[in-house]
């Protein structure tokens, strides 16, 4: 089957879950062609890029350099479709939005580079500007579109609620990853079909990590995430100020950047912890999993819901840590609760909430008899249902019913 995936930027550093799953559905021998809409800005690649084979397509252009090739596919696809065109397009101004309009004019030359490279599906990540692309891309090609819902797309106070109800009631399918999600869209388009499939990640290889963890009389905590509002950071901070207040040598490790950086770094200052916080900067999937993961002795996630919506999904750094075996503290978000199994696999406490967090880091490197139990819980729970193959294969069945497609064998 040959597959369009449409992404924002490919690829991202926060977006790991697209390369695993791009490199798992090749591996099952499906063709794919990735169409970003933004040419990508960040400096770190991801490693596992070199085994991918699919081609990358910037869209940029078609709004910028070659804007007229657009416009002249447009007109083409009016003279072919007639009435169909008018009424995409009535329903495209109806939204009244320039974002809206700018995928609209980006559509119909995708729909041509569909059908000259016989795309059977087109599956957008994001429910806003990649699924509206999709969604117009598809009414004017006739190929088929799904796309995956996370959060900040369907969750954020600015996304409109008309819009996504159309996107999914018009898509063949739609995929989120966890029911959480699928229970608030659902209630959202209940005549639309929502599937949920987890995000998974490489358990086998995650399982072979030579653990070598600080132990908790000098514990290092681990955080990793873009320093935004919704991962909570700053909750952390907080709680690392109650922990050394009491007498305890906890250290942390901060991988990510993000707009928030200089305000927690201040925040960091103000409590104390200059030496106690190492800010460790932007970092690959790889350099997380082999220089801070072996010797994280909790991997914490304090996420929130902030204060526009937006929060976080199915985190994938919660499910790495998990499947490497490093004890998890986290909170009661969305889909985290579906990670953990509640509290069986790791603690979890009330968003916002820096003395629970205190409390709860407290346990885990107070108790650890109980927190390994937790341990063993959790790689269970990732080899069941977090295993990335596994779940892709779930994914590509979804996709080979919608299209009545089978995959055929590329050469490696």
């Amino acid at each position: 089957m040959r597959i369009a995936y449409i992404v924002k930027e490919f690829p991202r550093l926060s977006e790991t879950f697209v390369i695993n799953e791009l490199l798992e559905l090749e591996r099952l021998g499906h063709e794919i062609v990735v169409y970003t809409r933004h040419t990508p800005r960040e400096k770190v690649p991801h490693a596992s890029l070199r085994r991918l084979q699919a081609e990358v397509v910037s869209l940029e252009p078609m709004l910028r350099d070659q804007l007229w090739e657009s416009f002249a596919a447009h007109l083409r696809a009016s003279r072919t479709l007639d009435a169909r065109y008018d009424r995409r397009l009535e329903q495209a101004i109806a939204l009244r939005s320039r974002r809206e309009m700018r995928y609209w004019i980006l559509s119909a030359w995708l729909a041509e580079d569909l059908a000259r490279r016989g795309i059977d599906l087109v599956h957008a990540h994001f429910a806003t500007g990649s699924a509206s692309l999709a969604r117009f891309a598809s009414a004017l090609s006739g190929v088929p579109y799904t796309f995956t819902a996370h959060a900040k797309d369907i969750y954020a106070d600015d996304v409109d609620r008309g819009r996504l109800r159309d996107t999914l009631t018009e898509a063949a399918a739609v995929v989120t990853v966890s029911d959480f999600n699928k229970a608030w869209l659902e209630r959202l388009a209940p005549e639309a079909r929502i599937v949920r499939v987890y995000n998974g990640v490489p358990v086998g290889e995650l399982a072979r990590i030579e653990r070598d963890p600080a132990p908790p009389e000098s514990a290092r905590l681990l955080f990793v995430g873009r320093l935004v509002e919704k991962k909570g950071l700053t909750f952390l901070l907080d709680a690392m100020a109650r922990l050394r207040a009491d007498g305890r040598n906890v250290m942390l490790d901060v991988v990510g950047t993000g707009p928030l950086e200089p305000a927690l770094r201040e925040q960091a200052r103000s409590l104390g912890l200059d030496g106690a916080v190492t800010w460790c900067g932007a970092a690959s999937q790889q350099d997380v999993l082999s220089r801070w993961m072996p010797h994280a002795t909790l991997f914490v996630l304090p996420a929130v819901i902030a204060e526009d919506g937006d929060r976080d999904g199915l985190p994938t750094t919660l499910l790495e840590a998990m499947a490497a075996g490093v004890p998890i503290v986290s909170t009661w978000v969305t889909g985290i609760p579906e990670i953990t199994g509640g509290e069986q696999a790791g603690r979890l406490v009330a968003a916002g909430d820096a003395s629970a967090l205190a409390d709860a880091i407290a346990r885990a490197l107070d108790e650890p008899h109980e927190t390994a139990a937790r341990v063993a819980v959790g790689r269970e729970r990732a080899r069941r249902l977090f295993d990335g193959a596994k779940n892709v294969r779930e994914l590509a069945g979804l996709f080979e019913e919608v299209t009545g497609q089978v995959p055929r064998r590329i050469a490696r």
